[in-house]
């Protein structure tokens, strides 16, 4: 029967209510876990991981260089990055040291000499552009001596700087020769003589320290050495001697009673001297 509206209106319709459901698994059920791996039904990364990878990603980009988990690939791992320097710290320029080339050749116990503006040297040279070192070797002592020469070994090499010189790095060879004659063909006209002396009377010859030291480091041992000479610090000269007389040698000299004094002091004391301003 229709229900009677208690104001005396009317009777008025029932409006049924809706029908009662269960509540869904959705509802009722917590939430669940999100997953760190990817949703085998939807085949899209869960959230979380997504959250993981934009970390990482930021986290490379901000300097960071964590190690990788064993999980990580290995192209998710970048470079550390370098530091830039400071504003007070101005980068060196490059050394450019002179590059200067040269031969020894024996003949027996002579070595050969020359003689450039006034001064006596190996025969050696600089190194010209877009020239190998061997190349320059050869040329320069066939330009200088008028010998043809193979190279057989590196006999040492002369690194010396100076304020007034500069930096230089010097390589000389053992040669034989094997062609020519000898006499200065030099272009420049630099060279006025080339012989061969004695080993025992080079130092009445040669005066620049750092090669005659080489050179004689390699006669006594044949061994390639890398020589090293800071002529602001040390001499670059040898002083200039008398020839010595024959039977005496650098150990010892003829004193006034006509016999050998060995280690006489006052041959062997200042030696060598400070440079000269020409590059010998």
């Amino acid at each position: 029967m229709p229900e009677q509206n208690p104001k005396g209106k009317g009777p008025t319709a029932r409006i049924p209510s809706p029908p009662q459901t269960a509540p869904t698994q959705a509802a009722s059920a917590p939430a669940a876990q999100p997953s760190a791996s990817k949703d085998p039904n939807q085949g899209q990364p869960s959230r979380n991981s997504r959250r993981s990878r934009s970390r990482s990603r930021n986290n490379n980009r901000s300097g960071r260089n964590d190690a990788p988990s064993p999980g990580r690939s290995k192209a998710e791992v970048l470079p550390p990055v370098t530091a830039p320097p400071s504003k007070g710290r101005n980068k060196r320029p490059l050394a450019e040291p002179r590059i200067g080339v040269g031969c020894v050749v024996m003949r027996g116990d002579e070595v050969l000499i020359v003689r450039e503006r006034g001064r006596w040297s190996l025969p050696k040279g600089g190194l010209e552009v877009g020239e190998l070192i061997q190349d320059g070797a050869r040329r320069e002592t066939y330009e200088e001596t008028g010998l043809i020469v193979e190279l057989r070994e590196l006999a040492f090499m002369v690194e010396f700087q100076a304020e007034t010189w500069g930096h230089h790095l010097q390589f000389f060879y053992a040669c034989r020769e094997v062609g020519g004659t000898l006499g200065p063909r030099d272009p420049d006209r630099d060279v006025q003589e080339a012989k061969f002396v004695p080993v025992r009377h080079l130092r009445e010859y040669l005066r620049f320290r750092p090669r005659l030291v080489a050179l004689e480091s390699w006669l006594r041992d044949k061994r390639p050495k890398h020589f090293v000479f800071d002529l602001d610090k040390e001499p670059a000269m040898l002083k200039k001697r008398t020839r010595v007389e024959t039977g005496v040698g650098r150990a010892g000299r003829r004193s006034s009673n006509s016999k050998l004094t060995p280690q006489d002091p006052d041959l062997e004391r200042l030696t060598f001297e400070a440079g000269e301003d020409e590059l010998p």
